[in-house]
């Protein structure tokens, strides 16, 4: 079975490109042994007409390099087009449009859906045989917002082949408002790997596959991660109530390990135990 893979494994090495991607994570370690920075002469901005050497300018390369966190973008303000695409790419990652939903379409869903009451809203369980129109709702955002967002091809395969996967939405109110806040999916494991040791964990016990992890820019730092896990935790496995370490993730993004160090670390306890684990189609 093919594992699953990002979209930068079909793409050069960072070091073979002349110019960064759009999208792309600065590192966050210096590489050891890499060269110092040599200093280049400072080309001049006025040219004499009576020298004869300074004819043009190196204007190969762009200035005003900008990073934005929210959408996870780099572009350049000094160019009018890549300030408009942005634009365009921001105000669709970041605005709540796209994953809005009315209050009718929520009555619908909580009278037929599976649900569990959060304290921001409803937390939502979808299965690969569920007829909710929810499902169809979900499977568009995870292909327009989740996959691309974790790193992953926009059409990775969202109930995998074994159709063993589960997802989760968190649907949250503001006022007459209500959207999607946070979505995970997560499938049962028989085993998982310790990241920091290398110890490979399979006793029988459960333990619970972080497919893909993602929360809404508009609804970060308001628990919704860890409420929705909270949540699949105690209903994935029938009258088991799963611990925080025995929650695994699927090749996490620099963030997504942060996020998993601290939810599964134990009270008291420094050292970063997180599972991992290698995922198919």
């Amino acid at each position: 079975m093919q594992g699953q893979r990002r979209v930068t494994d079909f793409f050069a090495s960072s070091s073979s490109q002349k110019t960064p991607p759009l999208n792309c994570r600065r590192p966050i370690f210096e590489l050891a042994g890499s060269k110092p920075t040599v200093k280049k002469k400072r080309m001049r901005l006025s040219v004499d007409e009576r020298d004869s050497k300074q004819t043009i300018l190196d204007v190969g390369q762009k200035c005003g390099g900008q990073y934005c966190k929210q959408c996870d973008m780099m572009y350049s303000i000094e160019n009018v087009r890549d300030v408009r695409m942005h634009e365009e790419h921001h105000n669709r990652q970041v605005g709540i449009k796209r994953v809005q939903i009315s209050s009718s379409r929520l009555k619908l869903w909580l009278r037929k859906g599976c649900k569990y009451l959060s304290k921001q809203g409803y937390v939502f369980r979808i299965r690969p045989d569920s007829q909710s129109s929810l499902k169809g709702k979900l499977e568009e955002v995870i292909k327009d917002f989740v996959n691309t967002s974790v790193g992953f091809c926009a059409d990775l395969s969202i109930w995998g082949w074994d159709k063993r996967r589960t997802v989760w939405a968190s649907i949250i109110n503001e006022g007459s408002t209500s959207y999607i806040a946070g979505i995970a999916i997560t499938e049962p494991l028989i085993s998982a790997q310790c990241s920091s040791t290398g110890e490979h964990i399979s006793d029988g016990d459960p333990i619970i596959g972080v497919n893909r992890l993602w929360t809404h820019p508009t609804a970060r730092r308001m628990g919704i991660a860890q409420e929705i896990l909270d949540i699949a935790r105690k209903w994935c496995f029938t009258g088991v109530l799963v611990p925080r370490h025995r929650v695994a993730f699927s090749d996490p993004s620099d963030d997504g390990r942060r996020f998993a160090e601290e939810y599964t670390k134990s009270s008291g306890d420094s050292t970063k135990h997180v599972l991992i684990y290698a995922v198919t189609k």
